[in-house]
C-alpha cells in the first residue's frame, strides 16, 4: 500500500469514519422519522419510503445518500416531498422544523460504537508519533462532543470543527486551511481521512491528501474512483503514515 511520508497532521471526519454510521444514524433516523410521521398524521409505513429516500436500505446507508452527506434541513426537504407525494397537506417550513427538532430529541436512540475495535489505540499511537489529530464534521458541537466522549477519544484531538452555523461546511476547505494556518503546518503535510465523496472533495479543495475509509465493497469502489488510497481498518493508517 502506498505510503504518505512527512505527514504531521491527520484530519478525521466523524460519522462513518470514527463512529459506526449505521449503528448510530439509522437507529436515530428510524425513531425520529417515525415521530415526525405521527406529528403529521401520516401513514406509519411511509417510514420505509423516507428511509429509502435518505439512502438507507436494509439498515445500510449509501455514502452518496442524504442521510450520509446531507444536513438536517436537507433531510427535512426529503420528508416534506414524500409527505406531499402521499397526499399529506403540510407546510414545508413546519416539516423541516419538526424533522430537525425530532432528530435532536432522539439523538440518544443511536448506538455509539467505533468503526474499528482498535480505534483508540490507533489514535493514541498517532499521537505518540507527534501527529496532530483534528476532527471536521458537519454535525453539531453538542452531539460531536458526546459521541467523542463515549468513544473515549475526545481528549486526543488538537482541534474539533463542528457545524456552528458560522463556519463554511465541507466540502468548503475553510476548516482545513484554518487549521494549517493556526498550527503553521504546510498543506503537503496534512491528510484527510473520511468515508464520503464530500470528505474527498474537501481534501482536494484544501490541497491536502485524502484517504478514503470504507468497509463495504460498494463504498470502496465509489471512493477508489476519486482517491488513490482506501482503507477498511484504522490500523492501516499506522503503516501508511510511517
Amino acid at each position: 500500500m502506498k505510503q504518505l511520508s512527512g505527514i504531521e497532521a491527520v484530519i478525521f471526519d466523524k460519522d462513518g469514519t470514527l463512529l459506526d454510521f449505521d449503528l448510530f444514524w439509522v437507529k436515530v433516523s428510524q425513531k425520529a422519522i417515525a415521530e415526525v410521521l405521527v406529528s403529521f398524521d401520516a401513514k406509519k409505513d411511509l417510514l420505509f419510503s423516507v428511509l429509502e429516500g435518505l439512502g438507507v436500505r436494509n439498515g445500510i446507508t449509501d455514502i452518496n445518500g442524504a442521510l450520509c452527506k446531507g444536513t438536517y434541513e436537507e433531510i427535512g426537504e426529503i420528508v416534506y416531498k414524500i409527505l406531499i407525494e402521499n397526499g399529506c397537506k403540510v407546510l414545508r417550513e413546519s416539516v423541516i422544523e419538526t424533522v430537525v427538532h425530532s432528530y435532536h430529541e432522539n439523538i440518544n436512540a443511536g448506538e455509539i460504537k467505533p468503526t474499528c475495535n482498535n480505534l483508540v489505540e490507533v489514535l493514541k499511537t498517532l499521537k505518540r508519533q507527534n501527529k496532530k489529530l483534528v476532527v471536521v464534521t458537519t454535525d453539531t458541537e453538542q452531539i460531536t462532543r458526546e459521541c467523542l466522549q463515549k468513544l473515549g477519544i475526545d481528549d486526543l484531538f488538537e482541534k474539533i470543527y463542528t457545524d456552528d452555523g458560522k463556519l463554511p461546511p465541507k466540502p468548503n476547505p475553510y476548516c482545513a486551511l484554518d487549521f494549517c494556518k493556526n498550527y503553521n503546518i504546510k498543506k503537503e503535510r496534512v491528510v484527510m481521512v473520511g468515508d464520503t465523496l464530500t470528505d474527498v472533495s474537501f481534501a482536494k479543495n484544501a490541497g491536502i491528501a485524502a484517504i478514503g475509509f470504507a468497509k463495504s465493497e460498494k463504498n470502496k469502489a465509489i471512493l477508489k474512483a476519486h482517491t488513490d488510497i482506501v482503507i477498511s481498518d484504522m490500523s492501516q493508517l499506522l503503516e501508511l503514515l510511517k
